[in-house]
């Protein structure tokens, strides 16, 4: 997003820009940890507050650990709608955009902002958060902030992991989608040319780390606080544990994010050094950098505007399409590869549709050529060896 040159152009660019700043926001909190705890709390190590700073931090605490999750939810549906429902930029952004940030807004901060009135925030162990006051107040009836942190706790691990549950659903059936197609293209195709079982590895690859980030981040938080709602107590190991994986959300995302990045220079700069590679994912693809070196490589001055634009993914899976269509140009002195490529509507043309929204097409007068998705993949694979691309959504998700 921040090295893009129009980094909120695009549905999937803002949706990232969101994730990073509740991010940001629960990373920050989390930095403080015991800081903010007041003053004098027996068995904290630090804590150098006030009854209002800890309050401060439980409230962003709140705000940045629901929107989150919740975020990671809207990114997963918006992969859904561009794979799945065949949804074009346009139609996302004026249909499904909206509710894409209104949503993890909105329920983070109401149930943010309902903790004040409730005096929800206290020490929780290691930082600020829903909790009663004094600890374990509840057995003798003597609490004087938060009786009802108990109720909020639940409200807030089920948002969460009701969140986490749908990326999982919505990353399998991704896969799913994608394994079917694979099908589909191993009876249209021959043998030579569809390698069962690729695009769906690299999909179950990706969508697991883009799953397994959440689960890492919130399994041992979960049980920490079922422990002590459980028990009264606190567990210092489990503390720990929650402490080490819990501030690392953001770096997990982040991780997800560049790997896809990382695998296409490592593939390009084959003889490159670990330190030349990260360097490299660092900085996106329309970055001169990248630039220089596929012109230098490819011995070209000028690179295509339109394949610059082009999806990385439809190019990188439409290989055998096109490789396809110039076989049955080949053996037959004509094209005949159009009713094959008819009915494989796989996520790579899908995710070219959704580059290609903006611009005017002109219309085949093949009877036969019904999805233009095709069309531009295939197209796209011709041009592989002279192009580049900045268009880093579903790719992101599947590309090598």
């Amino acid at each position: 997003v921040v090295f893009h040159k129009t980094p909120t152009h695009r549905v999937y660019h803002r949706l990232v820009l969101g994730l990073s700043i509740s991010d940001m926001v629960a990373s920050v909190v989390n930095i403080l940890s015991t800081w903010p705890i007041p003053e004098g709390t027996e068995g904290v190590y630090l804590a150098s507050g006030t009854t209002q700073t800890c309050t401060a931090q439980g409230f962003f605490n709140e705000l940045g650990n629901l929107a989150t999750p919740l975020y990671n939810a809207s990114l997963c549906a918006y992969y859904v709608l561009v794979t799945r429902n065949n949804w074009m930029e346009a139609r996302i952004r004026s249909k499904a955009e909206p509710l894409m940030h209104i949503l993890p807004v909105a329920i983070s901060s109401t149930i943010a902002v309902l903790g004040l009135p409730f005096k929800l925030y206290n020490n929780s162990g290691w930082l600020c958060w829903i909790a009663t006051y004094p600890s374990g107040c509840q057995a003798t009836d003597t609490c004087t902030r938060g009786e009802n942190a108990d109720i909020f706790r639940w409200v807030h691990y089920a948002i969460i992991w009701s969140a986490i549950l749908l990326v999982t659903a919505g990353m399998y059936s991704i896969y799913r989608m994608v394994k079917r197609q694979e099908l589909i293209q191993s009876q249209e195709m021959n043998a030579e040319v569809v390698y069962r079982g690729t695009k769906s590895k690299k999909v179950a690859i990706q969508a697991a780390l883009f799953v397994g980030a959440l689960y890492l981040t919130w399994i041992f938080t979960t049980i920490t606080r079922i422990y002590q709602i459980a028990t009264g107590n606190n567990s210092y190991v489990l503390l720990v544990l929650m402490a080490i994986f819990f501030p690392l959300q953001g770096f997990f995302n982040c991780l997800v994010y560049l790997r896809p990045r990382y695998l296409r220079s490592k593939s390009r700069n084959r003889d490159a050094t670990v330190r030349r590679l990260m360097y490299l994912t660092l900085h996106h693809e329309s970055h001169p950098i990248h630039g220089l070196q596929n012109m230098n490589r490819r011995g070209h001055q000028e690179v295509d505007e339109r394949g610059r634009r082009r999806s990385l993914t439809a190019s990188y899976y439409s290989m055998g399409n096109s490789k396809f269509r110039a076989n049955s140009i080949g053996e037959s002195g004509a094209d005949n590869s159009c009713d094959a490529s008819y009915s494989i509507n796989t996520v790579n043309a899908i995710a070219s549709a959704s580059d290609y929204n903006s611009e005017a097409i002109e219309q085949p007068t093949d009877d036969r050529v019904a999805q233009p998705t095709d069309i531009r993949a295939t197209l796209d694979a011709v041009d592989e060896t002279r192009t580049t691309s900045d268009t880093p959504d579903i790719q992101e998700l599947v590309n090598k």
